[in-house]
């Protein structure tokens, strides 16, 4: 059985805010046709890293778009 967008966001979003070592991170979640995209700011490459693991988890997400910064740090695009 499919899995709906906002079933996704919500489990992938309480996944990342339920993780104390990503407590003080500023994560958003999207959820679009399985599709997660992470965008925002973590302190650490370990706490990207968990983030994108922990919303790969998720059932019904098909792939993980991470584009999560380090804090403080411009982008290189």
């Amino acid at each position: 059985m499919p899995v709906d967008d906002e079933t996704i966001f919500l489990e992938v979003d309480n996944a990342i805010r339920g993780r104390d070592s990503l407590a003080n991170a500023r994560i958003d979640v999207r959820a679009k046709d399985g599709i997660v995209t992470l965008t925002g700011f973590a302190r650490t490459t370990r706490e990207i890293a968990l983030a994108g693991k922990l919303a790969r988890r998720v059932r019904g997400v098909t792939t993980v778009q991470n584009d999560i910064r380090i804090a403080n740090q411009p982008s290189r695009s």
